[in-house]
């Protein structure tokens, strides 16, 4: 007997398509659906929508019972097949489908979150720019399917910490899991399925539930943090003896203390560790980790929700509940300019290895560069020397390939679904890399040379690693040639990475590679095979 609607409905979810919610329940999480959601979405509504069901194939119940019955949890290179196996392990033509056809409606039914409305709208006289998609800078290496990945929060997407490129952070439900994203799972042997040796272990573990809503996550080389919903922080050494070994500290007792964004940067007078703390009481704070101790505090008239240093550690950029940009003294909070431009609340940004290239993304669906040596144009306006318009939802998370890495790349991941790497030195040209999914970050590990991405997704959710195909190409970039001047291209300046010469990038303190180690790595790459 063939099964009903809802038999199928709940025999997967436990839900009739009419009662579909958050992709993470009980939670202030997105309102879009996960991808089982959206595929069993999409069958439903053809029975009563016509048009739907004539426009092409929906997905059949057989495939859709398939789906639910679980897929790989670990996808590489090797077993890419298209359609019939991308990036999540997901059988499109199975389900009866074309990767494509599920792109096309994804991109019709999916909302975009805005706190002003139609902010995202897009009309000719504006100067938001698509960028075509030409670019090829990282390709696909692997993804480990993680169904345990918690996303709590409908806005912040900034949840990953990357401390190396084999360990990688993010929140489960009542811990912080570490993930080496390099293993591979061992072969299978005497007939027997194959063992995973990649599970994960705890990072950081939490006592309840309350201590366990992570709302941001920072790692560097040393030290893992985590902020709450409540205020409170924790953090441990990453050589310290594990999860349980942690400091723990409170920023603020406000009712709407959330803290939103945390970066870990050292001291500008020393190497002493700090992190600074956006959050939702309209609060900025700085925490020395040497001594688990507020050294700064500063009260602004909107919540933060992101904050970047600059190289040199004297200003700092904030974006928050406020269309317009923040840039402030590093040390004293006092506020030196204010950028106008973006037409919602801000969730992103960054500040370039080159000093004065910085990067802000708003709900509004677009990305605007700014230029920290012309802030303004002479009548007093803000001046973005450019104005990137994003694929599907706005930018939630903004990194620049750091200094040494190569190409200049700024990587824009949206609330959801796509990766955007952008030429960073003309703003011109982008490659997208596109999942199903709510994302949580991305970072740029191994000196620049891995850009790992996290994905809430339920059902197909995990550790992207994406690793740069363009290794060794300085050496045959000119870098004393400088193309002729452009309209409005006054900011740009020549060179293939941060600096204008490979001297000097390998002179540079913060340099994370050599030109000697690049140049091997390209020789390597030529025996690669995949």
């Amino acid at each position: 007997m063939q099964d009903t609607d809802d038999e199928l409905d709940l025999a997967t979810t436990g839900l009739h398509p009419m009662a579909l919610s958050n992709a993470n329940p009980m939670s202030l999480g997105p309102e879009n659906p996960h991808v089982m959601q959206f595929i069993q979405l999409w069958e439903w509504q053809s029975h009563t929508d016509h048009q739907l069901r004539a426009s092409g194939p929906v997905p059949h119940l057989q495939g859709i019972r398939r789906f639910a019955k679980g897929g790989p949890r670990r996808v590489n290179y090797r077993q890419l097949r298209g359609d019939y196996f991308d990036f999540q392990g997901i059988n499109w033509r199975d389900l009866g489908v074309t990767r494509g056809a599920a792109r096309f409606r994804r991109m019709a039914s999916f909302h975009n979150y805005v706190n002003r409305p139609n902010s995202d709208s897009w009309r000719s006289p504006m100067c938001d720019r698509m960028l075509p998609p030409e670019e090829n800078y990282f390709r696909f290496q692997s993804m480990d399917i993680r169904k345990d990945v918690r996303l709590l929060h409908f806005q912040l997407r900034n949840i990953l910490g990357v401390a190396s490129r084999t360990r990688v952070f993010y929140p489960s439900f009542n811990s912080i899991k570490e993930l080496d994203p390099t293993k591979e799972p061992n072969e299978a042997r005497d007939g027997n399925p194959p063992r995973e040796r990649n599970e994960g272990k705890i990072a950081m573990q939490f006592d309840s539930q309350t201590a366990a809503h992570t709302s941001t996550l920072s790692a560097t080389e040393n030290i893992l943090i985590a902020g709450g919903f409540y205020g409170t922080y924790r953090y441990r050494h990453l050589d310290s003896a594990g999860g349980q070994d942690f400091h723990e500290g409170r920023l603020t007792n406000h009712i709407s203390g959330i803290t939103n964004h945390v970066q870990i940067h050292s001291s500008r007078h020393s190497s002493t560790p700090l992190a600074a703390f956006a959050s939702n009481d309209k609060g900025f704070r700085v925490v020395d980790l040497s001594l688990n101790k507020i050294i700064s505090e500063n009260m602004y008239e909107f919540a933060m929700n992101c904050s970047a240093l600059s190289p040199d550690q004297r200003l700092r950029v904030i974006v928050g509940d406020r269309e317009s940009v923040l840039i402030t003294d590093a040390a004293s909070g006092e506020i030196l300019q204010t950028l106008d431009g973006h037409r919602d609340f801000g969730f992103a940004c960054d500040w370039a290895p080159d000093g004065w290239t910085v990067a802000t993304g708003n709900q509004d669906r677009s990305v605007r560069i700014w230029d920290a040596r012309k802030w303004k144009n002479s009548r007093g306006e803000s001046t973005s020397i450019a104005v990137i318009r994003t694929e599907m939802a706005g930018a939630r998370s903004l990194r620049f390939s750091p200094l040494g890495s190569g190409k200049r790349i700024l990587v824009a991941a949206e609330e959801a679904d796509y990766i955007n790497l952008i030429d960073a030195q003309t703003f011109a040209t982008r490659q997208t890399v596109d999942i199903f999914g709510e994302l949580g970050g991305v970072s740029f590990a191994n000196g620049g040379r891995d850009l790992i991405a996290l994905s809430c997704d339920l059902w197909r959710g995990g550790v992207m690693r994406l690793e740069r195909c363009d290794a060794g190409a300085e050496d045959t970039f000119s870098y004393a040639r400088r193309k002729a001047a452009q309209p409005g291209g006054w900011w740009r300046t020549p060179g293939y990475d941060w600096m204008q010469s490979p001297e000097q990038v390998v002179a540079a303190p913060k340099s994370q590679e050599t030109l000697t180690q690049k140049r091997r790595q390209a020789a390597m790459s030529e025996n690669w095979t995949f």
